[in-house]
């Protein structure tokens, strides 16, 4: 669901786009670093798999704001958002890892 929401979130017009009052950037890093996290941590995908979807997803996102004239496409953007969900995914698989150890 989060996935479905950061695209409803990137095509609607910005006028109607949730603003939470934080910094743009650290805005964009948490809503892809939570998703990115939960997904990872939810499935057995291969982590490589996992990081080239990732950038994938969020390419495709900044690529679809390109035609809307409301909104608009930035590197600086897509740069914070796969690091964002790059590090979500990197810290489920690390994670993943070190629970096994303690469930002993």
């Amino acid at each position: 669901m989060l996935l479905a929401a950061l695209v409803l979130f990137t095509v609607v017009p910005a006028a109607e786009r949730p603003v939470t009052g934080i910094q743009h950037d650290l805005e964009h890093f948490g809503a892809f670093f939570l998703p990115g996290f939960l997904f990872a941590f939810a499935f057995n995908f291969k982590t490589t798999n996992l990081l080239l979807g990732a950038a994938a997803f969020t390419l495709m996102l900044e690529c679809i704001q390109i035609p809307l004239p409301t909104r608009h496409a930035r590197l600086e953007d897509f740069v914070v958002d796969t690091a964002a969900i790059f590090l979500g995914v990197l810290l489920a698989h690390a994670g993943k890892n070190v629970l096994p150890r303690f469930q002993s």
